[in-house]
């Protein structure tokens, strides 16, 4: 398997556009969605997060849907602008044995994933990684950058350490 899209295809576990996942909002994001006019209050909300308020993507109203997702055309109504949170999915950083590591979340964990390396080189070096990793120990002691019970959800597997 090469990319995550055949990978994902298979899978049965909903997207994170369309789950409880709640995407957070940094800095970078936040000037992108500004450029697009979507950083308002019909969008974004503030969240605490372990005492610290950070921005957040809005739900649809009585939906687990994102405010961004386009039902009918099944895909992100602002994906050049999504924040890196989305930008990373399926991807995540965990506290594993007190270093932070890449996963990816999978239905199927076992797969190769050397394939994965340039994906996570890019994450790297995006604009918002800086700020993701200064603020890394506000969301936990052990989860990077997601809430604990959300990488609980879906199985995943453990890539390599976090270069930064």
């Amino acid at each position: 398997m090469t990319d995550f899209t055949k990978l994902c295809s298979s899978c049965k576990t909903q997207g994170c556009c369309t789950d409880s996942a709640v995407p957070l909002v940094f800095s970078a994001d936040l000037d992108d969605l500004k450029s697009i006019n979507k950083a308002t209050d019909e969008f974004l909300h503030d969240r605490n997060v372990n005492g610290n308020i950070i921005k957040a993507v809005n739900k649809k109203k009585n939906s687990n849907s994102c405010v961004f997702w386009d039902e009918e055309n099944k895909n992100c109504s602002i994906y050049q602008y999504r924040p890196f949170d989305c930008r990373a999915y399926p991807f995540d950083i965990l506290k594993i044995d007190g270093k932070y590591r890449w996963i990816v979340y999978s239905c199927n964990p076992q797969s190769d994933w050397t394939w994965t390396e340039s994906h996570l080189q890019m994450l790297e070096s995006d604009k918002a990684f800086r700020e993701v990793m200064e603020k890394i120990e506000i969301f936990s002691g052990n989860t990077g950058l997601i809430l604990p019970e959300e990488s609980k959800k879906t199985p995943y597997a453990v890539l390599r350490q976090v270069k930064y």
